[in-house]
């Protein structure tokens, strides 16, 4: 029998079918409350920190646990309050934690680049004097000595930081809501995975009555994995660095190095096994068949192709004995594996642009079926919190217009002005309304042009180094409008959610930087304190070194690295692939998973794989494939709950010790 062929947007829609809930409300409430403020002010200052911590020892931020506590609080205190609690005041307590603790990393840069301009690395490529005042103070300033971002040194950086946000945040929902109405009202797109989000704030509606659910007991579940599972990872190596100078790891972090191991057989290859596995929870929920293909397609690189093409071919040429898997991965990539990188990613590109084509034209249709039928276009739901769109987008135009005069005449004065005003006024509408479409057929991102600023600054012939570090007017508000549309499912206003975010952002302005301040006096950022910041901070200068010289002259390490041949066999492959598996009426998602494994590492997939195998060959058996998916986000979430709070305890620990100085009698 014939296989069937499928689109993508009917394959990914049947995917987030398995999480989808009946029907949405047309009946509209403000979110915001008091208590809904409060509590999500409460645990995201108090989870912040825990957050930014888990991000520098583990690379993981848990940021994703914040707003489970949240809820399971707020739910918990309404059941002992005989009182229920609003699907609206849920959504919008998700939201508004969620912002709270993710908010911290916004200030990761003022710490990275303070410990890039004193790097070796900046030192060799003559970096460390080039880099702009508005990024970070001097190299031998007294504020980076001293570890202190409450000094007057960064009054620059934070002032150029802070104003961009603010400009940022009105861009994003003027234009945001702006794309929304064009394809949720006008085209009626269907957002197929916007239902999964709002189920959430369903789901833990209905734990508010005297009846236990079975998410309580999941979610119960999954925290006490997370507890073990983040003592081991995170405490042991946390609470001893506060007592030792070395601390002790029961499992190294974040990866065990194998790559020398299998140098005698595969040499060239690298293989590093991820100590993460909290990577199980997430091969429970991502799509089968796209993790076993990537597996499959690491495997043939760093065991087939590296060592017995590349390297007997001497395209690898400059790997040698005893290199780890930083080391390796470095040399591989300027030999070959950017250049083929840069292949692959036109190649998700084009197959993305000609995938959305027949999207294009089926919903087209609809629409004029919808239009001849009548039905009003533009006339949003009554009690919605709507806003006329001329004012949508006189906000955009004066949020893009002053920061194009603040980039233009403060920053980067010299660089050509036209690719900023083409970037803002014509790429980033066009990309938005792009990705808006996917979004509302397929659920996800489809494509994005890649190394596009490298593109532009070759061909703008700028030489200096000040534009690197520059925030360009390359924007996507495509990807926001999904949450526009889980607003309107879950009945919640849109002027609540708005007015929620502003209320909520001084705060947060304020207090990431006071928790970044004291973690960066507890240890210099990366050291042994900080396992992933020290293992990989390192390689990540060496990259931006390589990356901000490339266009120094014509004779640079990375523009020497990016070669038209690899570029065009990782291109061509690419597409030779996407071609045999439509022929075969294969499901595209085995596209994505080859060509995204192609090249990688898969020692850091094998976590995912374990889960990915027990959802699918024990968990789908006992519980069923229906019940399996509405368990798996829960507990997923109670997971990163239980982790998150182990984190939150172990710095409020090292706080703790470094604030309390001992005076001798």
């Amino acid at each position: 029998m014939a296989r069937e062929r499928v689109t993508q947007a009917e394959e990914w829609q049947v995917w987030a079918q398995r999480y989808d809930i009946d029907g949405g409300i047309r009946t509209f409430e403000s979110g915001l409350t008091l208590k809904v403020f409060l509590g999500a002010l409460f645990v995201g200052l108090l989870m912040m920190p825990g957050s930014i911590y888990l991000t520098l020892v583990s690379g993981q931020s848990g940021a994703g646990a914040a707003p489970w506590v949240a809820v399971i609080l707020f739910t918990e205190l309404a059941r002992r309050s005989f009182t229920t609690a609003r699907r609206q005041e849920l959504y919008m307590l998700l939201g508004l934690t969620g912002a709270a603790v993710g908010s911290g990393g916004q200030y990761r840069g003022f710490i990275w680049y303070a410990y890039f301009v004193n790097t070796a690395q900046a030192a060799s490529y003559e970096i460390a004097d080039k880099i702009p005042f508005w990024v970070v103070p001097p190299k031998d300033a007294l504020a980076i000595a001293e570890r202190s971002l409450l000094h007057m040194d960064w009054f620059w950086p934070i002032a150029f930081f802070l104003i961009f946000k603010l400009l940022g945040e009105l861009r994003y929902i003027s234009a945001g809501y702006f794309l929304f109405r064009l394809t949720a009202d006008m085209e009626r797109l269907p957002y197929p995975m916007a239902p999964i989000e709002a189920q959430g704030a369903t789901a833990l509606a209905e734990t508010t009555g005297r009846v236990e659910t079975w998410r309580w007991r999941v979610f119960s579940v999954g925290s006490m994995a997370g507890l073990i599972w983040g003592f081991i990872y995170i405490g042991v190596p946390s609470l001893t660095g506060v007592m030792m100078s070395t601390p002790i790891q029961l499992l190294k972090i974040p990866f065990i190095d194998f790559t020398n191991v299998i140098e005698e057989i595969a040499p060239t290859g690298v293989f590093a096994l991820s100590t993460d596995f909290g990577a199980v929870l997430t091969g429970f929920v991502l799509p089968f068949p796209v993790i076993m293909t990537e597996l499959a397609g690491a495997f043939f690189t760093q065991f087939i192709l590296n060592p017995r093409l590349l390297y007997p071919a001497e395209i690898l040429h400059q790997w040698r004995p005893g290199l780890d898997v930083r080391g390796t991965g470095l040399y591989n990539g300027l030999d070959f594996w950017i250049s083929f990188g840069m292949g692959k990613s036109f190649s998700f590109a084009l197959v993305g642009m000609a995938a959305s084509i027949p999207m294009v034209l089926k919903f087209k249709q609809v629409r004029q079926e919808q239009a001849g039928a009548g039905r009003s276009l533009q006339a949003p739901p009554p009690g919605r919190g709507d806003f006329p769109l001329w004012l949508m987008a006189i906000l955009w135009l004066f949020g893009m217009g002053t920061f194009i005069y603040i980039v233009h005449t403060y920053m980067v004065p010299n660089f050509p002005l036209v690719f900023l005003l083409g970037f803002a006024f014509l790429y980033t509408p066009v990309n938005s309304y792009i990705t808006a479409r996917t979004y509302g057929i397929l659920g996800r991102d489809l494509f994005e042009i890649p190394y596009l600023h490298e593109t532009t600054f070759i061909l703008s012939r700028y030489e200096e180094i000040d534009i690197w570090f520059v925030p360009l007017p390359d924007e996507d508000y495509g990807r926001g409008t999904q949450s526009w549309r889980v607003l309107e499912l879950t009945g919640t206003t849109f002027t609540s959610s708005i007015a929620a975010r502003l209320l909520l952002m001084p705060i947060l302005i304020v207090s990431g930087i006071v928790v970044w301040h004291f973690i960066w006096k507890v240890a210099p950022i990366p050291s042994a304190q900080y396992p992933f910041a020290q293992t990989w901070w390192p390689l990540y200068a060496t990259n931006e070194s390589l990356w901000k010289t490339s266009l120094r002259d014509g004779n640079s390490q990375m523009l020497q690295a990016i070669r038209g041949n690899y570029v065009a066999a990782g291109f061509t492959s690419s597409l030779a692939i996407y071609g045999l598996l439509w022929v075969a009426k294969m499901p595209s998602m085995w596209f994505y998973g080859i060509v995204g494994g192609i090249g990688a590492d898969p020692g850091m997939m094998l976590p995912k794989v374990m889960g990915a195998i027990i959802g699918r060959f024990y968990m789908i058996k006992k519980f069923g494939l229906k019940r399996w998916f509405m368990f798996n986000p829960v507990l997923a979430a109670g997971f990163t709950c239980g982790v998150g709070l182990i984190g939150m305890g172990t710095v409020a620990v090292a706080l703790v010790s470094k604030a309390v100085i001992v005076k001798p009698f």
